[in-house]
């Protein structure tokens, strides 16, 4: 008979009581306290970017995947939402995504860990987006992006709820193959991982599985009479288990992407480890705790030193991503350290390119901080650089609407719509505008 063993509440309370634990305490914890022989893999997904303008991988995202390979699992599995989807506008823009989200795992390649993901949404925003995530990551020997495969003693399926004509749904050939999967499968643990969840929580509660009432009970019929151990699941970025009519699900949504919920509600950065040993299953929550994050919140608050010191940690722990030194360059300013500000910009250049990007994202990170005077210096020597970018007229037309500059404002997000096809973008400009009107009236 399986036992499923669930470490859930105790880590997450440990975390909310004492914040999240370090890299070394989680991998010497895990490494110490399960039978070599036992089979073990590791869950994560939604590590997607949060905008066009942060293109890069989360800063997170490589700490849980740096975290994760010292585990050593067999497998690692990714619920999906691995780019941001919706500006890959041409093929080379979609490859480019792709090809980050590559560099960024590639510590699980260098260490012969198979990964295998589930295509989210984002990933079918455009055309090009869905046939490069399908290249990639299909079946080789099916060509489908449903599949299955087995690991000792446990059984993995790779649904897809992206598929074309059936969005936000398990259903026709997919549905009938499962049923035979599962079968096949016989007494093994069996693990489904798909992208939208049956039961969602907190957000997306109309776009998951449960879009389509019928076909979402079919699917959960199906896996409960094969007694499926756990569906993991994406979509909403927090961490939340659930057992709907005997049916387990775990919500795993946490790294990287935007988070969702309060902190309480399982909004924080995490992925599972999952131990597999005999009849025993033993599902692990691993907070992660993000010093970008925590830097950003403090700035917010105008805790400069504090932020500073969380910049410095995240600069040893992924060395090379940019937002730790966005952080320090404003912190530095704040404190009129000039040197070391100096030497932030140049390090920054270095990551990014140019000193036009540089100035752009120094301006949009300042912004975001609501540190309008540092923002308004940036952005207006990005626009100096190029007065033609549609994103260095689109950031400034956001200052000048916080800095309520509404004529100014309107006049540049006009010139942002004028220089943009993307229907995600034209739609919030749309809706910028709207506010300014709404307000310029009363």
């Amino acid at each position: 008979m399986k036992n499923r063993c669930f470490l859930l509440v105790l880590l997450a309370l440990s975390f909310l009581a004492h914040g999240c634990a370090t890299n070394d305490t989680l991998t010497g914890s895990d490494q110490s306290s399960f039978e070599k022989g036992a089979m073990h893999f590791v869950v994560m997904g939604d590590n997607r970017p949060a905008d066009v303008y942060k293109p890069e991988q989360p800063y997170i995202y490589h700490k849980i995947v740096n975290t994760a390979v010292g585990l050593n699992p067999e497998i690692i599995l990714n619920t999906g939402d691995i780019v941001l989807g919706y500006d890959a506008l041409n093929r080379e823009k979609a490859m480019q995504e792709f090809d980050d989200f590559e560099q960024a795992t590639f510590p699980i390649r260098q260490s012969n860990i198979p990964l295998y993901i589930t295509m989210g949404n984002h990933s079918g925003y455009t055309d090009f987006a869905r046939a490069e995530f399908t290249r990639r990551y299909q079946d080789k020997e099916t060509g489908k992006l449903y599949y299955s495969l087995d690991i000792k003693n446990s059984h993995f399926v790779i649904l897809s709820s992206e598929l074309v004509g059936e969005k936000t749904q398990i259903t026709g050939q997919q549905l009938e193959w499962l049923k035979k999967d599962l079968v096949l499968a016989g007494n093994k643990h069996k693990f489904v991982v798909v992208h939208r969840p049956l039961y969602p929580k907190i957000t997306h509660l109309e776009d998951s599985l449960n879009e389509y009432p019928e076909k979402r009970d079919q699917l959960a019929q199906v896996l409960k009479q094969h007694n499926v151990d756990m569906v993991f699941v994406g979509h909403i970025h927090i961490n939340n288990f659930s057992v709907v009519d005997g049916l387990p699900q775990i919500i795993a949504g946490g790294s990287g992407a935007p988070l969702a919920g309060t902190l309480s509600e399982g909004g924080f950065n995490h992925f599972f480890h999952v131990i597999v040993n005999d009849g025993d299953v033993d599902f692990r929550l691993l907070p992660m705790e993000n010093e970008v994050a925590i830097a950003t919140k403090l700035l917010k608050k105008g805790q400069v030193q504090g932020a500073l010191s969380f910049a410095h940690i995240a600069m040893e722990t992924v060395p090379d991503h940019p937002m730790p030194y966005l952080i320090a360059a404003t912190a530095y300013q704040r404190l009129n350290e000039q040197k070391e500000l100096t030497n932030a910009k140049n390090k920054l250049i270095q990551i990014v390119g140019s000193e036009k990007e540089t100035a752009f994202r120094l301006g949009a990170f300042a912004l975001s901080v609501k540190q309008l005077d540092l923002a308004d210096q940036y952005l207006t020597r990005a626009y100096n650089l190029d007065k033609e970018s549609f994103k260095i007229i689109y950031y400034n037309a956001q200052l000048n609407q916080q800095q309520e500059q509404y004529a100014l404002a309107m006049k540049r997000y006009q010139q942002a719509l004028a220089l943009t096809s993307n229907k995600y973008t034209i739609a919030d400009i749309n809706k910028r505008i709207a506010e300014i009107k709404k307000i310029t009236k009363s």
